[in-house]
């Protein structure tokens, strides 16, 4: 606050409008902004609702598609009797034998092909008892389409025929065909065919290592495909289509394997079941657009992903897509696991691996529906629009998120661009308030340097000033009009102050009047190497008996400026008149190392002095003169009436002194006797006692028989008379 006070009045003026221009614009932009990021978090919301409603529509259909799909095909009279001819050709390989090479090759397949590719994704060592066929169908049949089957690892589904000349084969090279280009048209990855009764897997497309084992043995029982089947059987229905959820399949390579199934009826008997293992990629390519997101309006970083009720993905993340090695390592600084980051290395997939503990997965998959500014799955802060899948025997939520710094760029381009605007502005502001402040100022400058000027100073300007009207002209007369009565004060105060200062100086040293008007309360020191005098004037009352009191005070007045005028001519300090003594000091204030010779001076020059005074005037003025040197005390006594007083020692010493002096003598202590007694003739005098001191030797000055002279002068006057 005080250095606001501080500060021009022009100052003050322009940081105002700064300020308030400053605040305008501060107010004004943080409202636009605000409903910019307001609209902008709208329309990105609204946008991922959009996408992730248009996602989760195309999802649904699908499954609903895939649904009546299989229905369709469960009832497809072709469908009803391969599945009848399949189960009767897989009863009739049982009865063969299996020579003990078959059983080596199909060990050799799982050594050498199964088993590498399936062990990095599994914890522990695989062994071909736990895999192994069991049944001599199972055997037979993976013998042929597998083991032997000259195609590799991926393409099996390519031999049609295995030429062994068995009922099965004729039935294989029959619909295999028809089959193989079914699930090709339809994107399927696997289509089986399983004995309702046994659980056998009669026949695949994909020829994998479920082939012709049976899904109650073995490892396959806790299979996704074993649930699927036991679904369809525990509610056999016709019509009655069963979907399971994502889970790792062996056969697949750990892969994430979701099955839908339903019953084959073939007239009122249940023949068998149909199971189709779904394709991942065509739910990723609804859900990143063909790996397409700025065409779907989701930018650099926007995403739609499917959750299960696990929390963890059914989709693949974009991140993984398009940045794997940067995906990695968000990973892996986020605490996941060296065997899951493996596995996603691996199968190239974030399916059952990703976890997605969030907010918006939690309420996705209890069925709520909205939108939320949340921190993903990377630990990004992203605006996401949430809500549940509605697809029956899953409870799957989906997700529409773009990462806030992207989706916030044209905020963040806006504010740029207003604090580029806002500098902007506040320059021009700035240049036109120093304009106006320096209009405004002007007037005051123009009066405040007229009210520091004298009368015959005042500028031109001013002059036209005190002729305006409004507030500025009364102003510039009302400052005229003090400048007149404060140079009448002044004059005033300056006069009085010479002559207070002329009365301080007839009561006061120089140097103590200086000090006293600067202000100090007391004033007092002690002052060494000076030198006193204390002159009597005798004669003073016969001088009074026949003239008026006016001639005696012109008398004296003129005696005493004759004594004054000698003291200033030897630089000694006229202390004080007191009645009938005159008071001199040397080295009171002006230290003078002759001291006691300007003294011993000035006191013979005064008695010349009176000695021609009373030659002039007829007059019989004697002086008595005593003089000590030493340290004298002094200073100010009093508050309400002051006097400069003399006091110590040296004091006492002359006052006792000039008790004994006689007239027309010069008496001196020992001290100015040791200092001058080469300069001047010095006669012992008689000694005087002094309290506290005792006895003190004192010397009279003679001056060329001064005192003879003028007692003989004198004889024969009648001293009566004069």
């Amino acid at each position: 606050m005080l250095g606001f006070q501080r500060i021009t009045i022009k100052s003050k003026m322009q940081l105002m409008l700064l300020m308030v221009s400053l605040g305008s614009i501060s107010v004004v932009g943080y409202l636009g902004w605000s409903w910019a990021r307001s609209a902008l978090k709208t329309t990105i919301f609204n946008q991922l609702t959009s996408v992730r409603s248009s996602k989760a529509y195309q999802i649904e259909s699908y499954f609903n598609n895939l649904r009546h799909h299989v229905e369709t095909l469960c009832e497809d009279r072709m469908v009803v009797a391969a599945m009848t001819e399949f189960n009767q050709a897989f009863a009739e390989l049982n009865s063969r034998s299996i020579p003990q090479e078959w059983d080596r090759a199909i060990a050799n397949y799982y050594e050498t092909k199964y088993f590498p590719r399936l062990s990095p994704v599994i914890t522990g060592e695989p062994k071909f008892e736990t895999y192994r066929p069991i049944s001599v169908a199972a055997k037979y049949l993976q013998y042929h389409y597998i083991a032997k089957n000259p195609h590799p690892v991926g393409q099996k589904s390519e031999r049609v025929d295995a030429l062994d000349g068995s009922n099965y084969s004729k039935l294989h090279a029959k619909y295999h065909k028809i089959f193989r280009n079914l699930i090709k048209k339809f994107g399927y990855y696997d289509f089986l065919l399983i004995d309702a009764k046994t659980g056998d897997i009669v026949y695949t497309v994909d020829k994998q290592t479920d082939f012709g084992i049976n899904l109650a043995q073995g490892v396959y029982r806790e299979s996704n495909l074993a649930e699927v089947v036991e679904a369809v059987g525990q509610n056999p229905d016709p019509g009655a289509i069963q979907i399971v959820d994502f889970k790792p399949y062996r056969p697949s390579y750990m892969a994430a394997t979701a099955l839908i199934a339903g019953p084959i009826y073939s007239e009122s008997n249940l023949v068998g079941i149909l199971a189709i293992q779904l394709p991942v990629d065509e739910i990723n390519n609804v859900l990143t657009g063909n790996k397409n997101w700025k065409k779907d309006g989701l930018g650099n970083t926007g995403e739609t992903y499917i959750v299960g009720a696990d929390l963890l993905m059914r989709s693949v993340s974009r991140a993984l897509i398009e940045e794997p090695e940067k995906y990695k390592q968000s990973w892996r600084s986020l605490g996941t696991s060296e065997t899951n980051m493996r596995l996603i290395e691996q199968l190239k997939t974030s399916i059952l691996l990703q976890k997605v503990d969030t907010e918006v997965a939690r309420e996705a998959i209890k069925g709520n529906v909205g939108t939320k500014i949340i921190q993903d799955y990377r630990n990004i802060k992203v605006l996401s629009s949430y809500s549940p899948l509605k697809i029956d025997g899953l409870n799957w939520g989906i997700i529409a998120e773009m990462d806030l710094s992207e989706a916030y760029q044209p905020i963040y381009i806006l504010e740029r661009e207003l604090l580029i605007a806002a500098a902007l502005l506040i320059l021009l502001i700035a240049y036109f308030a120093n304009i106006a402040a320096e209009k405004f100022v002007k007037p005051i400058n123009a009066i405040a340097q007229a009210s520091r000027q004298g009368d015959g100073e005042q500028s031109p300007y001013f002059q036209t000033l005190i002729q305006e009207r409004g507030e500025i002209g009364k102003l510039a007369k009302i400052v005229n009009k003090m400048k007149r009565n404060k140079q009448k004060q002044t004059e005033l105060l300056a006069q009085k102050e010479k002559e207070n200062e002329a009365l301080l100086l007839n009561i006061l040293p120089k140097t103590a009047v200086k000090r006293f008007q600067k202000g100090e309360q007391r004033i007092a020191d002690s002052i060494q190497q000076t030198t006193v005098a204390i002159a009597r004037i005798f004669g003073i009352t016969k001088l009074t008996a026949n003239r008026s009191v006016e001639e005696v005070a012109e008398l004296l007045n003129e005696l005493i400026d004759l004594l004054d005028e000698t003291a200033n001519r030897l630089d000694v300090e006229k202390f004080k008149t007191m009645s009938d003594r005159y008071i001199a000091v040397c080295g009171l204030t002006k230290s003078r190392l002759d001291h006691a010779k300007r003294i011993v001076d000035f006191a013979l020059a005064a008695m010349d002095i009176v000695q021609q005074f009373n030659n002039r005037h007829g007059t019989w003025l004697r002086l008595s003169i005593a003089i000590h040197s030493g340290t004298l005390m002094t200073g100010i006594v009093g508050t309400k009436k002051f006097s400069y007083e003399l006091w110590g020692e040296t004091w006492e010493i002359v006052n006792q002194l000039h008790a004994h002096a006689e007239p027309t003598t010069i008496r001196v202590t020992q001290e100015v006797c040791d200092r001058l007694h080469d300069l001047y003739s010095f006669q012992k005098d008689a000694d005087i006692k002094v309290e506290d001191k005792g006895k003190l030797s004192t010397w009279v000055i003679r001056k060329g028989g001064l005192k003879d002279l003028i007692d003989n002068l004198s004889e024969g006057l009648d001293r009566d008379n004069w």
